[in-house]
Protein backbone atom coordinates (compact mmCIF):
# COMPACT_ATOMS: atom_id res chain seq x y z
CA UNK A 1 0.00 0.00 0.00
CA UNK A 2 1.36 3.54 -1.08
CA UNK A 3 0.75 6.27 1.11
CA UNK A 4 0.30 10.32 0.50
CA UNK A 5 0.05 13.00 2.43
CA UNK A 6 -2.27 16.25 1.20
CA UNK A 7 -3.03 19.77 2.11
CA UNK A 8 0.75 20.99 2.54
CA UNK A 9 1.53 24.89 2.93
CA UNK A 10 5.03 25.79 1.93
CA UNK A 11 6.56 29.30 2.39
CA UNK A 12 4.82 30.11 -0.89
CA UNK A 13 1.73 31.08 1.14
CA UNK A 14 1.56 31.01 4.67
CA UNK A 15 4.04 27.75 5.45
CA UNK A 16 7.05 27.64 7.52
CA UNK A 17 8.72 25.16 5.40
CA UNK A 18 10.06 25.67 2.23
CA UNK A 19 9.37 23.55 -0.79
CA UNK A 20 13.04 21.85 -0.18
CA UNK A 21 12.48 21.55 3.57
CA UNK A 22 8.90 19.48 3.26
CA UNK A 23 10.26 17.02 0.45
CA UNK A 24 13.74 16.49 2.66
CA UNK A 25 12.12 15.62 5.18
CA UNK A 26 9.40 13.41 3.60
CA UNK A 27 12.31 11.32 1.74
CA UNK A 28 14.78 11.43 4.71
CA UNK A 29 12.22 10.33 7.69
CA UNK A 30 8.90 8.61 6.33
CA UNK A 31 8.13 5.82 4.12
CA UNK A 32 5.41 8.86 2.16
CA UNK A 33 5.02 8.49 -1.82
CA UNK A 34 3.05 11.03 -2.80
CA UNK A 35 3.04 14.97 -1.54
CA UNK A 36 0.09 17.25 -2.55
CA UNK A 37 1.64 20.96 -2.10
CA UNK A 38 -1.52 23.49 -1.71
CA UNK A 39 -0.70 26.77 -0.76
CA UNK A 40 -3.34 29.45 -0.74
CA UNK A 41 -3.77 31.03 -3.88
CA UNK A 42 -0.49 29.91 -5.51
CA UNK A 43 0.85 27.33 -7.03
CA UNK A 44 4.35 27.70 -7.77
CA UNK A 45 5.42 25.34 -4.68
CA UNK A 46 5.03 22.64 -7.73
CA UNK A 47 7.76 24.03 -9.97
CA UNK A 48 9.94 24.15 -6.89
CA UNK A 49 8.95 20.37 -6.42
CA UNK A 50 9.87 19.33 -9.99
CA UNK A 51 13.22 21.09 -9.36
CA UNK A 52 14.00 19.50 -6.48
CA UNK A 53 12.51 15.74 -8.05
CA UNK A 54 15.23 16.74 -10.76
CA UNK A 55 17.69 17.39 -8.55
CA UNK A 56 16.97 13.61 -6.51
CA UNK A 57 15.84 11.46 -9.59
CA UNK A 58 16.21 8.40 -7.49
CA UNK A 59 13.59 9.81 -4.75
CA UNK A 60 10.63 7.98 -4.46
CA UNK A 61 8.27 11.16 -2.82
CA UNK A 62 6.51 12.21 -5.88
CA UNK A 63 4.87 15.61 -6.49
CA UNK A 64 1.38 16.45 -7.50
CA UNK A 65 0.03 19.76 -8.59
CA UNK A 66 -2.62 21.52 -6.05
CA UNK A 67 -3.46 25.00 -4.34
CA UNK A 68 -6.06 25.94 -2.16
CA UNK A 69 -8.15 28.92 -3.61
CA UNK A 70 -9.46 31.84 -1.76
CA UNK A 71 -13.42 32.11 -2.64
CA UNK A 72 -16.38 34.37 -1.76
CA UNK A 73 -17.08 34.83 1.87
CA UNK A 74 -13.27 33.37 2.52
CA UNK A 75 -14.80 30.25 1.72
CA UNK A 76 -11.82 27.68 0.90
CA UNK A 77 -11.88 24.69 -1.39
CA UNK A 78 -8.56 22.79 -3.12
CA UNK A 79 -7.23 21.83 -6.52
CA UNK A 80 -5.76 18.88 -7.57
CA UNK A 81 -4.03 17.76 -10.89
CA UNK A 82 -2.06 14.54 -11.39
CA UNK A 83 -1.19 14.63 -15.12
CA UNK A 84 -0.37 17.85 -16.93
CA UNK A 85 -0.66 19.81 -18.53
CA UNK A 86 -0.43 22.11 -15.21
CA UNK A 87 -1.84 25.37 -14.28
CA UNK A 88 0.70 27.97 -13.63
CA UNK A 89 -1.85 30.86 -12.46
CA UNK A 90 -4.86 30.04 -10.29
CA UNK A 91 -8.11 31.68 -10.28
CA UNK A 92 -8.93 34.96 -8.69
CA UNK A 93 -9.47 35.50 -5.12
CA UNK A 94 -12.97 35.94 -3.70
CA UNK A 95 -14.88 35.20 -6.88
CA UNK A 96 -18.44 33.17 -6.33
CA UNK A 97 -17.78 29.97 -5.50
CA UNK A 98 -19.66 28.55 -8.16
CA UNK A 99 -17.46 30.49 -10.42
CA UNK A 100 -14.29 29.09 -8.41
CA UNK A 101 -15.30 25.14 -8.91
CA UNK A 102 -15.73 25.78 -12.73
CA UNK A 103 -12.93 27.21 -13.57
CA UNK A 104 -10.30 24.80 -11.82
CA UNK A 105 -12.71 21.72 -13.44
CA UNK A 106 -11.90 23.83 -17.22
CA UNK A 107 -8.06 23.66 -16.00
CA UNK A 108 -8.53 19.96 -15.46
CA UNK A 109 -8.22 20.11 -11.59
CA UNK A 110 -10.20 17.56 -8.75
CA UNK A 111 -12.06 19.89 -7.14
CA UNK A 112 -12.02 19.18 -3.34
CA UNK A 113 -14.03 20.69 -0.32
CA UNK A 114 -11.44 21.46 2.45
CA UNK A 115 -12.25 21.19 6.45
CA UNK A 116 -15.68 21.34 5.82
CA UNK A 117 -16.79 22.41 9.45
CA UNK A 118 -13.71 24.90 10.37
CA UNK A 119 -15.44 28.65 11.05
CA UNK A 120 -15.74 30.96 7.90
CA UNK A 121 -13.12 28.83 5.87
CA UNK A 122 -15.46 25.98 5.67
CA UNK A 123 -18.24 25.25 3.49
CA UNK A 124 -19.85 23.81 6.41
CA UNK A 125 -22.22 20.38 5.93
CA UNK A 126 -25.67 21.60 5.00
CA UNK A 127 -24.22 23.90 1.97
CA UNK A 128 -22.08 20.97 1.14
CA UNK A 129 -25.24 19.16 0.85
CA UNK A 130 -27.11 21.63 -1.23
CA UNK A 131 -24.32 22.35 -3.61
CA UNK A 132 -22.62 18.69 -4.00
CA UNK A 133 -24.95 17.74 -7.02
CA UNK A 134 -24.90 21.44 -8.52
CA UNK A 135 -21.25 21.67 -8.60
CA UNK A 136 -18.30 19.66 -10.50
CA UNK A 137 -17.00 18.49 -6.77
CA UNK A 138 -14.93 15.45 -6.84
CA UNK A 139 -14.52 14.72 -3.14
CA UNK A 140 -14.35 16.58 0.24
CA UNK A 141 -11.82 16.16 3.45
CA UNK A 142 -12.79 13.76 5.69
CA UNK A 143 -10.52 13.32 8.12
CA UNK A 144 -8.32 17.08 9.30
CA UNK A 145 -6.51 17.43 12.47
CA UNK A 146 -8.63 20.22 13.13
CA UNK A 147 -12.27 19.50 12.03
CA UNK A 148 -14.93 17.53 12.75
CA UNK A 149 -14.96 15.51 16.02
CA UNK A 150 -13.91 12.03 15.44
CA UNK A 151 -17.87 10.94 16.92
CA UNK A 152 -19.22 12.76 13.97
CA UNK A 153 -17.36 10.92 10.73
CA UNK A 154 -19.73 8.92 10.45
CA UNK A 155 -22.56 11.39 9.81
CA UNK A 156 -20.03 13.77 7.70
CA UNK A 157 -19.32 10.61 5.46
CA UNK A 158 -22.75 9.33 4.62
CA UNK A 159 -23.26 13.05 3.20
CA UNK A 160 -20.23 12.35 0.89
CA UNK A 161 -21.45 9.32 0.17
CA UNK A 162 -25.23 10.43 -0.74
CA UNK A 163 -23.29 12.42 -3.28
CA UNK A 164 -20.82 10.05 -4.41
CA UNK A 165 -17.85 12.17 -3.00
CA UNK A 166 -14.38 10.53 -2.92
CA UNK A 167 -13.42 10.83 1.01
CA UNK A 168 -10.13 12.51 1.06
CA UNK A 169 -8.30 13.87 3.90
CA UNK A 170 -5.22 16.38 4.58
CA UNK A 171 -3.24 17.58 7.46
CA UNK A 172 -3.53 21.47 6.80
CA UNK A 173 0.14 21.34 7.24
CA UNK A 174 2.13 24.81 7.66
CA UNK A 175 4.88 23.10 10.01
CA UNK A 176 7.07 20.26 8.81
CA UNK A 177 5.73 18.94 12.85
CA UNK A 178 2.04 18.84 11.19
CA UNK A 179 3.21 16.92 7.85
CA UNK A 180 1.42 13.38 9.14
CA UNK A 181 -1.48 14.08 11.03
CA UNK A 182 -3.18 12.53 7.90
CA UNK A 183 -2.13 9.70 6.23
CA UNK A 184 -3.96 8.40 2.65
CA UNK A 185 -3.30 4.96 1.60
CA UNK A 186 -3.76 3.55 -1.53
CA UNK A 187 -3.10 0.41 -3.64
CA UNK A 188 0.09 0.48 -5.23
CA UNK A 189 2.79 3.57 -5.14
CA UNK A 190 2.73 5.83 -7.87
CA UNK A 191 0.84 8.90 -8.99
CA UNK A 192 -1.15 6.68 -11.61
CA UNK A 193 -2.46 4.38 -8.86
CA UNK A 194 -3.06 7.30 -6.65
CA UNK A 195 -5.54 8.87 -9.23
CA UNK A 196 -6.95 5.38 -9.63
CA UNK A 197 -7.45 5.06 -6.27
CA UNK A 198 -9.31 8.25 -6.02
CA UNK A 199 -11.86 7.32 -8.65
CA UNK A 200 -12.74 3.54 -7.57
CA UNK A 201 -12.91 4.82 -4.21
CA UNK A 202 -9.97 3.04 -2.71
CA UNK A 203 -8.39 5.47 -1.32
CA UNK A 204 -8.69 5.71 2.37
CA UNK A 205 -7.45 8.48 4.93
CA UNK A 206 -6.40 7.52 8.64
CA UNK A 207 -5.40 9.75 11.61
CA UNK A 208 -1.69 9.42 11.37
CA UNK A 209 1.24 10.69 13.92
CA UNK A 210 0.80 14.21 15.46
CA UNK A 211 3.94 15.47 15.81
CA UNK A 212 5.36 17.55 18.47
CA UNK A 213 4.03 20.53 20.02
CA UNK A 214 5.37 23.43 18.24
CA UNK A 215 6.60 26.66 20.34
CA UNK A 216 4.38 29.61 21.05
CA UNK A 217 7.12 31.74 18.60
CA UNK A 218 6.48 29.23 15.72
CA UNK A 219 2.85 30.16 16.00
CA UNK A 220 3.59 33.83 16.25
CA UNK A 221 6.06 33.37 12.92
CA UNK A 222 3.25 31.36 10.92
CA UNK A 223 0.50 34.38 11.77
CA UNK A 224 2.27 37.28 11.09
CA UNK A 225 3.41 35.18 7.73
CA UNK A 226 -0.33 34.51 7.01
CA UNK A 227 -1.75 37.94 7.86
CA UNK A 228 0.81 40.50 6.85
CA UNK A 229 3.61 38.72 4.81
CA UNK A 230 1.52 36.57 1.91
CA UNK A 231 -1.06 39.18 1.79
CA UNK A 232 1.47 41.64 1.07
CA UNK A 233 3.40 39.46 -1.48
CA UNK A 234 -0.33 39.27 -3.28
CA UNK A 235 -1.26 42.73 -3.33
CA UNK A 236 2.60 43.74 -4.93
CA UNK A 237 1.99 40.79 -7.37
CA UNK A 238 -1.30 41.88 -8.06
CA UNK A 239 0.28 45.94 -8.64
CA UNK A 240 2.79 44.13 -10.96
CA UNK A 241 0.28 42.30 -13.10
CA UNK A 242 -2.02 45.51 -13.35
CA UNK A 243 1.50 47.53 -14.66
CA UNK A 244 2.58 44.88 -16.66
CA UNK A 245 -1.10 45.13 -18.59
CA UNK A 246 -0.88 48.77 -18.89
CA UNK A 247 2.48 49.19 -20.29
CA UNK A 248 1.53 46.40 -22.75
CA UNK A 249 -1.70 48.14 -24.18
CA UNK A 250 -1.51 49.44 -27.62
CA UNK A 251 -1.52 53.37 -28.09
CA UNK A 252 -4.82 54.40 -29.33
CA UNK A 253 -4.86 55.45 -32.68
CA UNK A 254 -6.17 59.02 -33.34
CA UNK A 255 -9.69 59.64 -34.63
CA UNK A 256 -9.66 62.58 -36.87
Amino acid sequence: MGKAVLHVHSTFSDGMCTVDEILDELEFNSDVDIVGLADHDDCRSYAAACDWKNRHPESRIRPIWGSEVTAFGFTHVLAYKMQGPFPTVTPKKFQALRRTVEELNDQGCYVVVPHVDAPMVGVTRSRLNRIASKMPIFGYELRTPYFPPEATLPELQALGDRHDLAALGGSDSHFVEDLYRVILHFPGDSIADFERSWHERTVVPAAGDQGPRKTLRSHLRQQHRSLVGHPSEQVRSWMHQRLDRRDNEPEPVPVR
